[in-house]
């Protein structure tokens, strides 16, 4: 009897394994559809992100675009049009190799003028790699009082560049233009012999696409602010490229009413180690009524005119 319940057993045993195998081969079809599907659906959102993520804007006969690039602790800010190019500082040589490559992904082949606010290595640290990436009709830069001279070895290299590939050098003198078709960009300058304050010598430049309006000045503190406001170049401006990435110095409120933005972009890394944007600054630009985006927030910031408004282009 003992004999037969273990072999009953036995055969129990045998047929529950048998069982449990013909249940999962019945059931492996649906396990592995549990585990497909979704990693199927993963990799077509991949793909349809990928594919589907917004080109950046380009420009049109009619239209202008401004890019303020995200180039960390630094500035570039490029200007296009359908048939033109104009880039103002070029970051830092950290960033280098990622401007080169949004200045190619924004469409660019060459550049008609090439604008350097200061020699400061945040401001001009990536310009040698973009003269060496691209070819430029001129390169405008500020007057540097003797004092501050010589200001480090990018800006002798970039001169140097410059006259390797004979690209002409100017340094523009207060009020002279460059008309690209309907976007004209208008060189402001103070007599920068008085300052100690390499930031005070930056190069003010004022662009035009019909009524739209932008002024950028740089690194500009101040004292330089009070020097452009009490000769007269400052006025009033849609959008305002803030100094010093909203140093506690710049964008004083007597500055802020003249210029009377409507909107303020800050070039300015995250977490960077100088506290920029300063909290004054913020709320100068709050108490003026700006709209302000922060490319450590905001990425890229990217508007599109018409010449008759603007909007942002994400």
């Amino acid at each position: 009897m003992a004999k037969d319940l273990r072999e009953i057993r036995a055969i129990d045993r045998k047929y529950r394994s048998l069982n449990r195998r013909r249940a999962f081969r019945s059931k492996w079809p649906v396990l592995l559809t549990a585990v497909l599907l979704p990693l199927l659906a993963a990799v077509c959102f991949y793909v349809y992100q990928k594919h589907t993520i917004p080109r950046p804007a380009m420009p049109s006969a009619d239209t202008a675009v401004i890019r303020f690039l995200d180039v960390g602790q630094g500035d570039a800010m490029l200007i296009r049009t359908d048939a033109h190019s104009v880039l103002i500082d070029a970051g830092d040589r950290d960033h280098r190799a990622e401007l080169v490559q949004m200045l190619r992904d924004a469409g660019v082949q060459r550049l008609d003028c090439i604008i350097n606010s200061h020699p400061h290595g945040d401001h001009i640290g990536g310009l040698p790699a973009v003269l060496e990436a691209f070819s430029a009709d001129e390169i405008c830069l500020p007057v540097i009082p003797e004092a501050l001279l010589p200001t480090g070895t990018v800006f002798q290299y970039v001169l140097d560049l410059a006259a390797d590939k004979r690209i002409p050098v100017h340094m523009p003198e207060c009020g002279e233009k460059r008309q690209f078709d309907d976007l004209t960009v208008e060189f402001l300058s103070v007599d920068n012999s008085e300052f100690d304050n390499l930031n005070d010598c930056s190069l003010g430049v004022r662009i035009t696409f019909g009524d739209v309006s932008l002024f950028a000045a740089g690194d500009l503190e101040a004292d330089g602010e009070k020097a452009f406001r009490e000769v007269g170049l400052l006025r009033p401006a849609d959008i305002l490229k803030v100094s010093h990435h909203g140093a506690a110095k710049s964008s004083m409120t007597s500055f802020l009413e003249t210029i009377s933005p409507e909107t303020a972009v800050i070039s300015c890394g995250a977490f960077n180690d100088y506290g920029h944007p300063s909290l004054k600054t913020m709320q100068r630009l709050h108490d003026a009524g700006c709209a302000v985006y922060r490319t450590d927030l905001d990425g890229t910031v990217c508007f599109v005119t018409d010449g008759r408004e603007y909007w942002l282009s994400t």
